[in-house]
C-alpha cells in the first residue's frame, strides 16, 4: 500500500547497496537523495558534536567533585572526551563542507522539488523497465512504454589520469547489460565510495610519459587518491501514461517469470563472489512480493552445491517457519562466505596460487591485472579491512614475485621514484595495481601485437597418445662415463646443474639452452656465474682464463651455451630432453613426450635379445600358516628329478636344520655338495586359484638367477597373438626373488592345460596351474645382433659390472611431469640429488633418532634467524634480534594502554611502600648495569610497542622482587609473544642433569649472573621493548620513555634466544678452552645453573676455571660456585662463592645446604634432603594439592611416600567437590596423620653419589630396573650397580617412579604390564641422559604373567595387552628380563606406598641383598612361559574347527569322564536316545518331538533303561572287546582273561554278563547273571558313588552288597569299592581322622648350654579364691594367677603371682622375673585360651596395648614367639610344669583351710612349689654309690648339693680361695652330666614316628571346633603352609566362609581333617 506522507516531507529512500551495486534511479530523484543523505549525515554530525559538549560540560562539573578523589582518572576522562568532541565536530564540519559543495556544484538541485511517487508509479516505471529489456533480448512486448532521450551527467572530477584512458575502478556489473544494437540505452550508476587514503595529500598527478611509464604532473589542486571507475550514464526518465490494471498485472507477471526464471545466476561456492552474488540476487527479486517459501526455493536452485546444503538442512528444521528459516539461511551464508575473514582468505588463496608470468605470456598477465582489479575494488569497499596488508612491501612482494624480470626492474623504477616524489614507506597498492594494468593494456594492445607474441593455441593432446607403446629406434649414442657420486651444486656447478640438481653441468644443460638470451643472461647474473665459461662462482668474466669456442656458430666470443637462438638439435616447439637436464618450465601444465637416451624397447637395458621362459611369480608359505607367505619367482625345470630352493629361502623361513650331503648333476659334471631340506610347504599361484603342496626341497645356491627370463605383460603386449593374456601376467615384482626350481617331483606344475603357438619364430604361450608363461625371444625386430661373449668387464650406468656391453644404441621415449608439479616439496628434497637408480633406496630408512622429538617448522626458523642474525658486538656481548614471525599482522600502538597499567602499579606501590623501595632498587640495577637506555623519539610511522611491568616474589626470597615485563598484554587483540616466535626448548632436562650431577665423587655447582640481561638486543628492534618509568627512576620527576637494551623476562623467545647466545658462546671459546668446556655448558647446565661432578679435584678445578675463562670473553660471569670438595672452593676467590659461603672458614666451619634445582645439596655429608614446610593450609582440595606438590622430588627419592598423599587425595576428592570447598571431617584425621609424617623426611639423608667409587673407572656397570604394580599404584625403580676393579660390587639408586593406578582398577597383569612399560620408559631416560657407556641393561618383575607375555611368540593378545608388549619388545629382548621374588623386589614400596619413617628400613635406597652379589650366568637365559594361556582373558582365544568322523557304530565311552554321576549320564544319554526316537517317529509323524529339541517332558523308564544298557555297552566294549569278540563267535575266552573264572556269556542285548554254575537258582535274573563290568572304570566308580549314596555312606561290605544286588559284577569290586569310600568327602567329614605329622626334632632352645632362662617358655594357670580382707559379714575374696616360667634347657621352673590378666599385671610379673633370673633372650608362650586370652588383653583391653609390651621386651634384648592356637602339644615342655605344679599345689591346699588361704600365704606356697619341681630329678636316681649326687634343676641354680660337707678343717682364706672354683666345678658338673645323662632320655619319639604328606595350598580341610558336634564342623580352604626345618608341614593357614564373612584362622594340622586334595 502507499503511505501517506505529509507536505513537504519526502519518503525514506532505500539505503546504496554496500557492494558497489548499481542502482537504477531517475537522475533527479538520485540528485537530491544525495545531497539529503549528506545533509542528514551531518545533521546526524552535529547532534553527536553537540552531545558530546554537553557530556563534556557535565564531566568538568564531575572533575571539580573528583578532585580530591582520583585527580589522575578525571584528568583521563576529560581527554578522552574531549577528544571524542573533536573528532565528532571535525567529522561534522567536513560533511557539511561535502554537503555545501554538491549543493553549489549544482544550483538546480537548490530549486529541486520533493518528488514523491506513489507505488503506482513506481510499479509503472518498474514494468517499463523489464519490458524494454525484453524487447532487447526477444521481441517488443505490445506494452505502450514511452521512450526519452538520454541525458549526459558530467563525469567525475576526480580520477586517475591514465594514458588512453585506461580504468581500473572497479564496479560490480549489473545483472542486465545494454546490447550495442539497442535503440533505448539504460543508464547504470555506480555508487562512489569514499575510502580514507593512508597517503599524504600530494599536489600532483601521474601521467605516461614518451617511454611508457609513470611520470608526475603537477597541478594546483589536492592531489586524489588513485580512484578507478567505470563510465557512468544517467538514467532515462520517463513520462507514464495511465495503465490499465490488467495491463500491469499481466506485465508484472511476465517480468517476475522472467527474472526468476532467467534473471538470475548461479552462485560458485565462492566467498569471493558471494556479495556479488548476493547483491544482484537482493536487487533482483526486489519488489517481486516474494514469499519466504518462494525466497528459500530460488535459493536452493540458484545457489551451489555446498551452499544450497544448508538451505536444505535449515529449512527442514524450520519446515512451519519459512521467515525464520529464511533469516537463518541468510545469516548462515553470510557466516560461511560472506564474512570478511573468509573472502579475505580466498582472494589471498587465489593469488597466492596464481602462477609466475613468463616474458612472453601477456594473456596471464592481463589476468593478473584483472586479479589486482578485483582486490583493489574490495580492499576500498572498506569491507575487508585485511587487505590493508597489500599496502606493504610484504604484501606486495610475492605479487612482483610472479612478474618477469623486466617488469620487476620497472616496478623497482616506478615504485622508487614514487617515494621519493611523495615521501611515503611505500608506494600504496592502487598504484601498483594501475601499473600491472597499464602494462598489461600496452602487452596485449593488437596494434603492436608481434608474431611471436601471439597467443599459442596449445593442441588438445589425445589420451590415448600417453598409453601409445613407446618405439625403439636405433640412433648413435655413447654412454657418458660420468661418475655416480652428486657433488653439491653450491660448490661445483661445472659437474651439478643448479636448475634442475642434476649431475649435469650448467653450460650442457639443455633446459638453459632453451632459453631466451636475455633470460639466460639474467640467470647467470643473479647467481654471481662468469659469463664466460658458466662453470664457475669464484670469479668473474674479465678473470676468466677459459678458451671460448662455440660449437654452432665457431665464435671465440661466446660458448655454445649462450649462443643467441634457439639450439640447432632442437625447435622452438621440441621439449629438452630430462637425460641432460632438460626439465619443462614451471608453468607447463601438460606434460609432453620427451626423447631420452635410454633403451625402452621389450628387451630393456641388456645387451642382448630378452627371451623369456618358464618362470611363475608364486606365493610360498608353510602349511596351516598362509598368513605367512612369501612372494617370489619359481623356475620350472622339466629336467630336473628333484625340487631345489636357494638358502635365502630357508633364511627367510627361519630354517635351521642340520645339512645333508648330495650329488649335484649339471652341464659341468658331478659336484658333491650338502644342503637343508625343507618340508611342509605349499605353493600357491599368485591368483589364488591353485595350490599344492611342494615336496621336499634341497638348498642349493646354483640356480640360474637371470630375471631378464620372466615373462612380463609388455613382452606380451608387443605381439598380436599374445596381447590378450597381459592381463594375466602379473608384472614384473621387484621384491620377488628367483629363490626355487620345481622339478619332476612336482608333475602338476609342468603340466600343460592351454597353449598359444603364434607365428613361426614368434613366441609362445602355456597356461600351467601356476600361471601364464611365455617361452622364446621376445625382442622385436629382431633388432640385437648376436654377440661374442667375453670376460672383458663392462661398468653400466648404475655402477654395476657386468661381462655384456650394454646396449648403446636406442632411445626412450617417456613421460616426465613438469616441474610445477613438484613445486610442493621441501626444501630439504630439493636438495637431495637423486638418480634413477637410487629413487626410493631411502624411504625406509631408520636412523636412531627416528623415535626422537624434531623441530617444528617454526623452531627451524627460530633457529635460522638465531643462526643468520646472531653476532658478537665490539664490546664482546652476543647480540641477538627478536625473531618474529613471517608474515606477521602490524603491531598496533599501545602506549595508552601502557600507561594506564603503569597507574595501577604505582597504586599499587603506594599501597605497600617496602614494595615500592624494592622494585625502585631493581629498576636502579637496570640502569645502572646499562640494561634499559632512554627511548629516542619515533619517527613517525614505526612501528613499537610498549611493555607493561609487574613485579613478582620468590616463595623462598621474600625480600628479593624481580620485575617482569608483560609481553602477553594484548591490545586491538594482538600482544609482543603473538607476533614472536617461542623458539625452540634448547635445554637440558632438569632429571637428566641431576643424574649426571650423581656421577662422579667430586660435585661442583656453578650459576651465569643474570643471564637473560647479559645477551643484546639489536637495535632496530629494541623499540618493540619499550616501557614508561619516571626519569632518572625518581619518583618526583616525569614518566618518560625507556626501551630495553637486552632480553627481558616475559618475552617467550627470551629463554630460547639466552640458551643458543650460551651455546654460542661456548662453541666460540671450544677451540681455546678445550671441548669440555664446551660439553659442560651444552650438558650440564640447566637455563643458568650448572652441575657436573668429576672423579678428581683437579679436574674440577680445571674446567671451572677454564669455563670462567672462555664465558668471560662473552660477558658472562660464571659464579656462585658451591663444591663438596674444600679444594675446590679454595681454588676460587670469595667473590665467587656462593651466597652462604663467602664468608665461611672453610677448613672448619660448617657448609650450610644449599639448593641445587630444586632439591637440597647438605654439601658437607654430600647427601641429597628434603627440607619440609608443612603449612597450615585449608582442608580443600587446592589445599590438600598444594601440600602433596610442596614437596618436590624430581628423582622419586620418596616416591613411596608421596604416592600415598596422591592417594589420599583422590579418595578424600571422589564426590567431585569443588576446589575451595571443604571436604568431610571424618577424613580429616587421615590425612592430618600423613601430613604430619613428613616431617620425618627432614631427617633423610641420600648419598648425592650413585657409589663411593668413580663410575667411570669401573669395570662394568649394569642398569637394573624394578617394577612392580598392585591396585593402588604402579611403581619402577632403577639402580647403577658397577664392578670396581677388585671385582667389588657397589648399588646405588638411580631414580624411582610411581603413579596412581587407574581408578576403573584394571587388572593386576594389565598393571604389572604398564609397570614394565615404566621401567622400560625409565631405562631409555636414564641410558640417554647418564652419558655413561652401559655395558647391561636389566629389568626385574615380580609376575611370571608379565613375563609370559613378554617373552611369548607365537600367542596373539588383544590390543591393550598387545601395544604395550609391542612397547617392551621395542627397547629391550626377552632375555633382558629376570623374576624377583615380591619380599625381594624394592619397586614394591612405591606401589603399596609406606610411611616416611618406615622409608630407610627397607629396601627402596639399596636394592636387594642379590643386586650386591656376583649373579651366575645362568639366570641370564631363563625363559618365561605364559601362565594358564587357556584361561587367560588377555590372551585371545584360538579357534580351532575339527571335523568330525566316526567309524564305530558305538556311542564311545570318551565322554562319559565329562558326567559327575550316574544321574546325569544316565539322564543325558537317555535324553539322545529320546531325540533318535523323534527323528524316527518324525518320519512317520506319529510324535510332536521332532528334530534336534530339548524335550521338558520327563524321561521314561523305557529310555533310562536303554540309556542304562547303552552306557554299559560301550563300557564293555572298551574294555573286553577281545572277549565280546570271542563270545560272538561262538568260541571260549582267553585263558588269560580276567574273566576265565566266570564263564561269561552275551544275553540278548548284546550284554556280556556272569554265567556261572547258578543258572538254575531261584533268583532273580539280575542276581544268577549280573552285568560284568571293570573295577577301574570311571563308569564304575560313578555306579560305586551312586549306590554309596543309596546306603547312606555305608561301609564297603553295605555298599558292594547293594551294587551286586543292582545286577552289577565288578571286575575287582573290593579295591574299587575301597578306593572310592576312601576318596569319598563326606565319609571324610564324617569319620576321618585329624591329620598328624612325624615329630619333629627338638629346637635349639632345648639342646643348648645357656645360663638358665635363657630360653624361657611362659605359661599363666589359676585361678584361686584368696582372702583379700575380712568384713563384718564374712571375707571379701578375689582372684589370683600364677604365672610360670619354664627353663627350655635346665627345666628349671619359677612362678609369680598376679592378681589379673591385664597387662599391668603381667609386665610387673615379667619384671619381677627379670629382676630375680635375669633377662631373657627369647620368650615362649602358646595362644591357649588362658593364656593368649591374657597375651590378647596386651593389646586389646584397658589403656595399654601388644605394642607396649612388645617394646618392654625389645628393650631387654628379647624376643617373644607365639605357638599356633589349639596347638598345646607345641608347649608341652610347660604344659607339663603346670600339671606338675596343680599337683603339688593341690596337696598342699589340702592341708590348708580355704580361710586362710591369703595372697602372702598363696605366693609363700608357690616359693615352696617352685624349689619342690626345681629339685626334682632330671633322671632316674642312679643306685651307683659313687654317683650319689641327684642331676636337679636347683643343682644349677642354687649352686648347692644335698650331700653334707666334706670331713675337715677349713679356714676362711681356703673359702675364698676356692670358692669361684667349687662354683666352677659344680656348673661344668651339672652340664656334663646334663649332656651325658638327660639329653639321652630325649633321644627317642614316644609318638607320632611315621612321616605323613604334607597338607598344600588348595587343600580343603574340616576344621576342628569344640564347640560344636562334628557335624557342624566348619570347612576350610588352606591358604598357606608353614614347614619346619625337616620340611614338614606342622602348621597351616585356614580361611573359613560362615554367614558370609571370611576369616583366617592359624591351627596346627592335628586341629583338622583333611577332605579334599588339591590335585583332587
Amino acid at each position: 500500500m502507499d503511505e501517506a506522507h505529509p507536505e513537504g516531507a519526502r519518503p525514506k529512500e532505500p539505503k546504496p547497496p554496500q557492494d558497489g551495486a548499481s542502482v537504477k534511479s531517475t537522475s533527479s530523484v538520485s540528485r537530491y537523495s544525495s545531497r539529503s543523505n549528506v545533509s542528514a549525515a551531518a545533521a546526524h554530525a552535529r547532534a553527536k558534536a553537540e552531545a558530546a559538549r554537553a557530556r563534556v560540560a557535565f564531566a568538568q562539573r564531575e572533575i571539580s567533585i573528583k578532585v580530591d578523589k582520583a585527580r589522575l582518572e578525571a584528568n583521563l576522562e576529560a581527554l578522552n572526551l574531549e577528544k571524542e568532541a573533536a573528532a565528532a565536530i571535525a567529522q561534522a564540519e567536513v560533511l557539511e563542507a561535502a554537503a555545501e559543495t554538491e549543493v553549489e556544484a549544482h544550483p538546480s538541485w537548490k530549486s529541486l522539488p520533493v518528488m514523491v511517487q506513489s507505488t503506482h508509479e513506481r510499479v509503472s516505471d518498474y514494468i517499463r523497465d523489464q519490458t524494454m529489456q525484453l524487447n532487447q533480448r526477444d521481441e517488443p512486448v505490445n506494452l505502450s512504454i514511452s521512450e526519452h532521450p538520454i541525458e549526459k551527467s558530467p563525469p567525475p572530477s576526480a580520477k586517475y589520469i591514465i594514458k588512453d584512458e585506461y580504468i581500473v575502478k572497479d564496479t560490480w556489473p549489473t545483472p542486465f547489460q545494454p546490447q550495442p544494437n539497442s535503440k533505448v540505452t539504460h543508464a547504470y550508476q555506480t555508487a562512489h565510495t569514499s575510502i580514507p587514503s593512508a597517503q599524504p595529500d600530494i599536489n600532483a598527478r601521474l601521467q605516461v610519459n614518451s617511454e611508457g611509464l609513470l611520470q608526475e604532473q603537477k597541478s594546483n589542486t589536492p592531489y586524489p587518491k588513485p580512484e578507478l571507475t567505470f563510465p557512468q550514464y544517467p538514467n532515462t526518465s520517463h513520462t507514464h501514461p495511465p495503465e490499465s490494471s490488467v495491463m500491469m498485472d499481466m506485465a508484472k507477471y511476465l517480468a517476475r517469470k522472467e527474472l526468476v526464471s532467467t534473471g538470475l545466476t548461479h552462485f560458485d561456492d565462492h566467498p569471493e563472489s558471494y556479495r556479488a552474488w548476493k547483491s544482484a540476487f537482493s536487487n533482483t527479486i526486489k519488489g517481486l512480493d516474494l514469499t519466504a517459501s518462494e525466497q528459500l526455493d530460488l535459493l536452493s536452485k540458484w545457489l551451489g552445491k555446498e551452499s544450497s546444503a544448508y538451505v536444505k538442512r535449515l529449512r527442514a528444521v524450520h519446515i512451519d517457519n519459512p521467515n525464520t528459516a529464511l533469516k537463518m539461511v541468510w545469516d548462515r551464508l553470510d557466516e560461511c562466505y560472506g564474512a570478511p575473514e573468509v573472502i579475505e582468505s580466498a582472494l589471498f588463496r587465489k593469488l597466492d596460487s596464481f602462477p609466475k608470468i613468463t616474458n612472453k605470456d601477456n594473456y596471464r598477465l592481463r589476468d593478473l591485472g584483472d586479479l589486482l582489479m578485483e582486490l583493489l575494488s574490495a580492499k576500498e569497499d572498506g569491507y575487508l579491512p585485511g587487505l590493508a596488508y597489500l599496502d606493504t612491501a610484504r604484501g606486495i612482494k610475492p605479487i612482483v614475485e610472479k612478474l618477469p624480470y623486466n617488469l620487476q626492474e620497472k616496478w623497482i623504477t616506478q615504485g622508487s621514484k614514487y617515494k621519493e616524489d611523495y615521501k611515503v614507506g611505500y608506494p600504496p597498492f592502487s598504484f601498483f595495481t594501475s601499473f600491472i594494468c597499464y602494462q598489461a593494456k600496452t602487452r596485449n594492445d593488437p596494434s603492436f601485437a608481434l608474431s611471436g607474441s601471439s597467443p599459442v593455441t596449445e593442441k588438445p593432446i589425445s589420451r590415448h597418445t600417453n598409453l601409445r607403446t613407446p618405439v625403439s629406434v636405433h640412433t648413435t649414442k655413447v654412454v657418458s662415463d660420468a661418475p655416480q657420486s652428486d657433488p653439491d651444486p653450491r660448490e661445483d656447478i661445472s659437474k651439478h646443474c643448479p636448475i634442475h640438481k642434476k649431475p649435469h653441468p650448467l653450460k650442457k644443460c639443455r633446459g638453459f639452452r632453451l632459453k631466451t638470451i636475455e633470460e639466460r643472461k639474467t640467470y647467470l647474473k643473479d647467481r654471481g656465474i662468469c659469463f664466460k665459461c658458466c662453470a664457475s662462482t669464484s670469479h668473474l668474466a674479465r678473470d676468466c682464463k677459459v678458451v671460448l669456442k662455440c660449437d654452432e656458430c665457431n665464435s671465440d666470443k661466446h660458448i655454445t651455451a649462450l649462443h643467441p637462438g634457439p639450439p640447432q638439435l632442437f625447435t622452438k616447439a621440441s621439449s629438452p630432453r630430462t637425460g641432460d637436464g632438460g626439465e619443462p618450465e614451471k608453468e607447463d601444465i601438460i606434460p609432453e613426450p620427451v626423447a631420452s637416451p635410454l633403451c625402452t624397447e621389450v628387451c630393456g637395458d641388456c645387451a642382448r635379445s630378452k627371451s623369456c621362459s618358464k618362470i611363475c611369480l608364486v606365493k610360498v608359505y608353510p602349511k596351516e600358516c598362509p598368513q605367512q607367505a612369501i612372494k617370489m619367482y619359481a623356475i620350472l625345470d622339466d629336467q630336473s628329478n628333484k625340487s631345489l630352493a636357494r638358502s635365502e629361502f630357508f633364511n627367510l623361513f627361519g630354517i635351521e636344520v642340520g645339512s645333508y650331503p648330495y650329488t649335484l648333476k649339471t652341464c659341468a659334471g658331478l659336484a658333491a655338495t650338502s644342503g637343508r631340506r625343507a618340508n611342509g610347504y605349499q605353493i600357491e599361484a599368485v591368483n589364488g586359484e591353485v595350490s599344492l603342496a611342494l615336496p621336499t626341497l634341497i638348498e642349493c645356491d646354483d640356480l640360474p638367477d637371470n630375471r631378464d627370463e620372466i615373462p612380463t605383460p609388455e613382452a606380451a603386449l608387443q605381439h598380436p597373438h599374445l596381447k590378450s593374456l597381459a592381463s594375466k601376467i602379473p608384472p614384473l615384482d621387484n621384491d620377488a626373488k628367483i629363490l626355487l626350481l620345481l622339478g619332476r617331483d612336482i608333475l602338476q606344475v609342468h603340466k600343460v592345460r592351454q597353449r598359444i603357438n603364434g607365428p613361426g619364430d614368434a613366441p609362445f604361450a602355456q597356461r600351467l596351474d601356476l600361471g601364464w608363461v611365455l617361452v622364446g625371444d621376445v625382442c622385436l625386430g629382431k633388432v640385437h645382433k648376436p654377440i661374442v661373449h667375453c670376460y672383458k668387464t663392462n661398468i653400466l650406468e648404475d655402477g654395476r659390472p657386468s661381462l655384456f656391453r650394454p646396449c648403446t644404441s636406442h632411445i626412450h621415449l617417456k613421460q616426465t611431469a613438469n616441474s610445477s608439479q613438484l613445486k610442493g616439496l621441501s626444501h630439504s628434497c630439493r636438495s637431495t640429488t637423486l638418480d634413477d637408480h637410487s629413487l626410493g633406496n631411502t624411504v625406509f630408512a631408520r636412523t636412531a633418532d627416528d623415535d626422537k622429538r624434531a623441530f617444528s617448522i617454526e623452531d627451524e626458523q627460530f633457529l635460522q634467524i638465531m643462526g643468520d642474525e646472531v653476532f658478537q658486538e665490539k664490546c664482546n656481548s652476543w647480540v641477538a634480534p627478536l625473531p618474529f614471525r613471517a608474515p606477521r599482522p602490524p603491531l598496533p600502538n599501545n602506549r595508552e594502554q601502557a600507561m594506564t597499567r603503569l597507574f595501577s602499579l604505582l597504586r599499587t606501590l603506594e599501597r605497600k611502600p617496602q614494595m615500592k623501595d624494592q622494585f625502585i632498587a631493581f629498576m636502579h640495577k637496570i640502569f645502572y648495569n646499562n640494561h634499559a637506555e632512554l627511548a629516542p623519539p619515533l619517527p613517525k610511522g614505526k612501528e613499537c610497542w610498549y611493555l607493561p611491568m609487574f613485579g613478582v616474589y620468590h616463595p623462598r626470597k621474600p625480600d628479593q622482587i624481580r620485575v617482569v615485563f608483560d609481553s602477553s598484554a594484548q591490545c586491538n587483540g594482538i600482544s609482543l609473544n603473538n607476533v614472536l616466535l617461542t623458539g625452540p626448548d634448547l635445554n637440558n632436562s632438569l632429571m637428566g642433569v641431576l643424574i649426571r650431577f650423581r656421577r662422579e665423587r667430586v660435585a661442583v655447582m656453578a650459576d651465569i649472573e643474570q643471564m637473560f640481561h647479559c645477551f643484546v638486543v639489536r637495535e632496530d628492534h629494541r623499540d618493540y621493548l619499550r616501557f614508561l618509568w619516571y626519569r632518572d627512576n625518581d619518583p618526583s620527576k616525569d614518566i618518560v620513555e625507556y626501551r630495553m637494551r637486552v632480553h627481558v623476562f616475559g618475552n617467550s623467545p627470551s629463554p630460547a634466544v639466552a640458551t643458543y647466545c650460551l651455546r654460542r658462546a661456548a662453541t666460540e671459546g671450544e677451540q681455546q678452552y678445550g671441548s669440555d668446556t664446551r660439553h659442560f655448558v651444552e650438558r650440564e647446565f640447566y637455563v643458568d645453573d650448572g652441575l657436573v661432578s668429576t672423579s678428581t679435584e683437579e679436574e674440577a678445578i680445571s674446567l671451572l676455571q677454564r669455563t670462567q675463562a672462555s664465558l668471560s670473553e662473552s660477558n658472562l660471569r660464571l659464579h656462585k660456585i658451591t663444591s663438596n670438595s674444600v679444594d675446590v672452593l679454595k681454588a676460587f676467590p670469595a667473590g665467587d662463592h656462593a651466597k652462604g659461603i663467602k664468608d665461611l672458614y672453610l677448613d672448619g666451619d660448617a657448609v650450610p645446604t644449599q639448593r641445587s634445582l630444586g632439591l637440597s645439596w647438605d654439601v658437607k655429608r654430600d647427601t641429597f634432603t628434603f627440607q619440609v614446610s608443612v603449612s597450615d593450609k585449608p582442608f580443600t582440595r587446592r589445599g590438600i594439592l598444594s601440600t602433596i606438590n610442596s614437596l618436590f622430588d624430581p628423582l622419586g627419592f620418596v616416591a613411596p611416600v608421596t604416592v600415598q598423599g596422591k592417594s589420599l587425595l583422590r579418595e578424600l576428592t571422589l564426590d567431585g567437590t569443588d576446589w575451595d570447598s571443604p571436604l568431610p571431617q571424618d577424613k580429616c584425621k587421615v590425612w592430618e596423620t600423613w601430613k604430619n609424617s613428613l616431617q620425618e623426611l627432614q631427617h633423610l639423608h641420600i648419598p648425592r653419589a650413585y657409589t663411593t667409587t668413580s663410575c667411570s673407572n669401573a669395570s662394568r656397570k649394569e642398569i637394573c630396573i624394578f617394577s612392580d604394580a598392585s591396585t593402588k599404584a604402579i611403581g619402577a625403580v632403577a639402580y647403577l650397580k658397577t664392578t670396581d676393579a677388585n671385582d667389588q660390587i657397589h648399588v646405588g639408586f638411580i631414580l624411582g617412579k610411581a603413579r596412581l593406578a587407574p581408578p576403573t582398577e584394571p587388572t593386576i597383569p594389565r598393571l604389572e604390564l604398564c609397570a614394565a612399560v615404566l621401567a622400560v620408559e625409565i631405562a631409555e631416560f636414564i641410558v640417554q641422559e647418564i652419558d655413561i657407556q652401559i655395558d647391561a641393561v636389566t629389568f626385574y618383575c615380580d609376575s611370571k604373567v608379565v613375563l609370559g607375555y613378554i617373552h611369548n611368540q607365537s600367542k596373539r593378545f588383544y590390543v591393550y595387552v598387545h601395544n604395550r608388549v609391542q612397547r617392551i619388545r621395542q627397547s629391550t629382548q626377552p632375555n633382558q628380563w629376570r623374576y624377583v621374588p615380591t619380599e625381594h623386589n624394592p619397586a614394591d614400596h612405591a606401589s603399596r606406598s609406606i610411611q616416611a619413617s618406615q622409608l630407610t628400613r627397607t629396601n627402596w635406597f639399596t636394592g636387594p641383598t642379590f643386586l650386591h652379589k656376583s649373579q651366575p650366568s645362568s639366570e641370564q637365559h631363563e625363559t618365561f612361559e605364559l601362565i594358564n594361556p587357556d584361561a587367560d582373558v588377555e590372551i585371545r582365544p584360538q579357534v580351532t574347527t575339527c571335523v568330525t568322523s566316526q567309524k564305530d557304530k558305538l556311542l564311545g565311552c570318551e565322554r562319559f569322564t565329562k558326567f559327575s554321576s550316574w544321574k546325569s549320564i544316565r539322564r543325558g544319554v537317555a535324553a539322545l536316545i529320546h531325540v533318535v526316537c523323534s527323528f524316527k517317529a518324525s518320519s512317520r509323524g506319529t510324535n510332536r518331538c521332532n528334530g534336534w529339541h530339548w524335550c521338558p517332558k520327563p524321561l521314561t523308564a523305557d529310555e533310562l533303561s536303554k540309556a542304562t544298557t547303552v552306557i554299559l555297552l560301550a563300557v564293555q566294549q572298551a574294555s573286553f572287546l577281545e572277549d565280546l569278540d570271542a563270545l560272538s563267535k561262538g568260541a571260549d575266552v582267553s585263558k588269560r582273561s580276567s574273566l576265565t573264572k566266570l564263564n561269561p556269556i552275551i544275553d540278548a542285548d548284546g550284554l556280556l554278563k556272569v554265567g556261572g554254575r547258578l543258572t538254575l537258582a531261584d533268583l532273580s535274573n539280575k542276581e544268577r547273571h549280573p552285568v560284568i563290568l571293570p573295577g577301574k572304570h570311571h563308569v564304575s566308580t560313578l555306579l560305586i558313588k551312586h549306590y554309596h549314596e543309596q546306603v547312606e555312606h555305608q561301609g564297603r561290605t553295605i555298599t558292594e552288597g547293594a551294587i551286586r544286588a543292582a545286577g552289577i559284577w565288578l571286575v575287582g569290586g573290593k579295591r574299587c569299592v575301597s578306593t572310592v569310600l576312601r576318596g569319598c568327602v563326606t565319609c571324610r567329614k564324617l569319620r576321618g581322622k585329624r591329620e598328624k605329622q612325624k615329630m619333629s626334632d627338638l629346637p635349639q632352645e632345648r639342646l643348648s648350654t645357656s645360663p638358665p632362662f635363657t630360653y624361657t617358655g611362659v605359661d599363666i594357670f589359676g585361678p584361686w579364691a584368696v582372702i583379700a580382707r575380712r568384713t563384718r559379714g564374712g571375707m571379701a575374696q578375689s582372684k589370683r594367677w600364677a604365672v610360670l616360667f619354664t627353663c627350655m634347657s635346665t627345666r628349671a621352673v619359677h612362678i609369680e603371682v598376679i592378681e589379673s590378666l591385664d597387662t599391668s599385671s603381667f609386665i610387673n610379673s615379667l619384671r619381677r622375673f627379670f629382676a630375680i633370673r635375669g633377662p631373657s633372650e627369647h620368650l615362649y608362650s602358646d595362644c591357649g585360651t588362658n593364656f593368649v586370652g591374657a597375651c590378647k588383653e596386651l593389646e586389646f583391653q584397658k589403656v595399654l596395648s601388644k605394642s607396649e609390651v612388645q617394646r618392654y621386651t625389645n628393650n631387654h634384648g628379647c624376643t617373644w614367639h607365639f605357638n599356633p592356637p589349639h596347638s598345646s602339644h607345641m608347649g608341652g615342655a610347660w604344659e607339663r610344669m603346670i600339671g606338675v605344679a596343680r599337683r603339688i599345689l593341690d596337696s598342699m591346699l589340702m592341708r590348708t583351710p580355704s580361710s586362710s588361704l591369703t595372697h602372702e600365704v598363696l605366693c609363700t606356697l608357690m616359693a615352696e612349689v617352685t624349689a619342690i619341681i626345681n629339685s626334682r630329678p632330671l633322671v632316674s636316681v642312679s643306685s651307683d654309690p659313687d654317683v650319689p649326687q641327684i642331676l636337679t634343676p636347683a643343682m644349677l641354680l642354687t649352686q648347692k648339693q644335698s650331700v653334707p660337707p666334706p670331713p675337715g678343717t677349713f679356714t676362711e682364706k681356703d673359702l675364698y680361695k676356692q670358692q669361684w672354683r667349687q662354683v666352677q666345678r659344680l656348673a661344668d658338673q651339672f652340664w656334663n652330666r646334663w649332656k651325658r645323662e638327660y639329653l639321652q632320655t630325649l633321644q627317642l619319639r614316644r609318638k607320632w614316628q611315621e612321616s605323613s604328606p604334607n597338607i598344600e595350598r588348595g587343600d580343603v580341610v574340616l576344621m576342628k571346633d569344640n564347640s560344636t558336634c562334628r557335624n557342624d564342623w566348619p570347612m576350610a580352604l588352606v591358604t598357606n603352609t608353614f614347614p619346619g626345618g625337616d620340611g614338614k608341614v606342622r602348621k597351616i593357614e585356614i580361611r573359613v566362609v560362615k554367614d558370609g564373612v571370611a576369616k583366617v584362622f592359624l591351627r596346627p594340622i592335628t586341629e583338622v581333617v583333611m577332605v579334599l586334595k588339591n590335585q583332587d
